[in-house]
């Protein structure tokens, strides 16, 4: 049955009027929505871009009822989400919506066959048997899945993961389906296949779609793309009408303001090599299960990486490149060969060994990015150096500050991190890592999380580092790529 509480003055799936969202600090508010306007017409599929911290990830959470308002009216289907009460909430999450995060390993379960996956949410629902299998079935062969059925998501790469997630979110039939960052995690070609995914799904299930991103691909799908800036609404674009802009005047006379020029290339001139051998591949292979299900990660890989400069490791989703950034480190052990990492065969060292090396040697960013949420960027990086050995409280400060200042994030230097947007953390992990100072940097995927401007912000920040720094990026981004020194490409295994 459901809640009671539904109104009939709704036109469309969604409206969004006056809405209004502050996240409490300690030193003060953050307002992520003001007053923000907006209207999406019943089986429309939207795209939402804006810079990081412009409010996008918030108005999903309010939309998916994760979190209510502060002010301002929310319609969700003819329900006021805005005056909801908590039960309201529960059925609305349950039944009107479904989300597709950015991290596709967080939404399955690493135990479940892709079957199981997008079966479990009609089992929770009371689904009959034969209509479960049904459905099921149907799900995975329009999303190109029908022969890896009983294959676990470790038997997957990164894009067929991302459809299986695809599948069990549409699988109960919500009324709203919500994407924040779909294709985050995934080269250009299988973000293309994902995104037409999106779109064929909702004209055939007759869904509206919400999907929050930094991925210009969106504008070749999607009905109208709405810009956001600083919790405003600022423009509308129809991609289907030769591209049209409308910026918008709100009824108090505000004009929204000009959308941002794309930021230019970047250039620079390549490290000059330094001889020394960093990180030494050889015969290195990583395998993962036994017997029939043995999943081979990567296959007999040789390479070397010299000190200083930026490196890339790049190939399509399933390559291997996170497996591969986490043995030049010792965060994992290779099935064959060996890897050297400054000179130390990291076979011969034992887990605390390798704990004390990456301390004194390495820094790393990962997906997704782990701080203390309740702790300022520069708390999170004093905690950081004061674990690597760095004791002076006024040194610790001082290299926190700084490396904030090189991410161009000190107007929220003091502001909790759970505060902050999914970019802005981006950038203070990058931040923890520069204060460091370690020999090693490694990154994966680091502008994932990151709308254009702020990655390529963060990649002019890369090329300023202390050149003796050694940075591996694991990485899609063709800017990254670009500037970088030496390029290693994987292929699937």
């Amino acid at each position: 049955m459901q809640p009671a509480g539904r109104i009939v003055d709704a036109d469309g799936a969604i409206v969004v009027d006056s809405l209004f969202h502050i996240y409490a600090g300690e030193g003060e508010n953050v307002t992520a929505l003001r007053g923000l306007d907006l209207s999406v017409r019943t089986g429309d599929m939207i795209g939402i871009l804006g810079p990081s911290g412009s409010g996008k990830s918030t108005l999903l959470r309010l939309l998916a009822g994760l979190e209510v308002a502060s002010a301002g009216r929310l319609v969700v289907n003819g329900r006021n989400l805005s005056r909801a009460t908590s039960r309201d909430l529960a059925w609305h999450r349950r039944q009107g919506v479904a989300m597709v995060d950015q991290h596709y390993w967080r939404s399955i379960s690493p135990y479940l066959s892709a079957r199981e996956a997008v079966e479990l949410p009609l089992r929770l629902r009371g689904w009959p048997r034969v209509e479960r299998m049904k459905r099921v079935g149907d799900l995975l062969e329009r999303v190109g899945l029908g022969d890896r059925m009983a294959a676990l998501p470790s038997q997957l790469s990164g894009g067929q993961q991302q459809r299986v997630a695809i599948a069990a979110a549409v699988a109960a039939r919500p009324a709203i389906l919500l994407a924040d960052e779909p294709t985050g995690e995934l080269d250009r070609a299988n973000a293309n296949e994902v995104l037409m995914l999106f779109r064929e799904l909702v004209d055939q299930e007759g869904m509206t779609a919400i999907i929050v991103t930094h991925d210009v691909l969106v504008e070749g799908i999607a009905d109208r793309i709405v810009h956001l800036h600083q919790g405003r609404l600022i423009a509308e674009t129809s991609p289907r009408k030769n591209g049209s802009v409308r910026r918008i005047v709100d009824p108090s006379g505000w004009l929204a303001p000009d959308l941002p020029s794309p930021p230019a290339a970047l250039s620079r001139t390549a490290a000059t090599p330094r001889g020394e051998i960093v990180v030494r591949l050889q015969d290195v292979g990583r395998s993962y299960g036994r017997g029939v299900r043995t999943i081979t990660a990567i296959r007999t890989l040789n390479a070397q990486i010299p000190r200083g400069g930026i490196h890339v490791v790049t190939g399509p989703s399933g390559s291997g490149k996170s497996t591969l950034l986490r043995l030049m480190i010792g965060l994992d052990r290779p099935t064959s060969g060996t890897v050297e990492a400054l000179g130390l065969n990291l076979e011969d060292l034992d887990r605390t060994a390798l704990a004390k090396f990456r301390a004194a040697h390495v820094s790393r960013v990962s997906q997704p990015i782990r701080m203390i949420p309740f702790l300022t960027p520069v708390e999170n990086i004093g905690l950081d150096l004061e674990l690597r050995g760095v004791r002076a409280t006024n040194e610790r400060h001082r290299r926190a500050e700084d490396a904030i200042d090189r991410v161009g994030l000190r107007s929220v230097a003091g502001t909790p991190l759970g505060s902050l947007s999914g970019g802005e953390r981006a950038r203070v992990a990058l931040a923890r890592a520069i204060a460091s100072q370690s020999e090693i940097l490694v990154l994966d995927e680091p502008t994932a999380a990151l709308d254009r401007a702020s990655a390529l912000r963060m990649i002019e920040g890369l090329t300023q580092l202390d050149p003796t720094m050694t940075v591996i990026a694991g990485t899609h981004d063709a800017a990254l790529i670009a500037i970088a020194d030496t390029r290693l490409d994987l292929a699937k295994p």
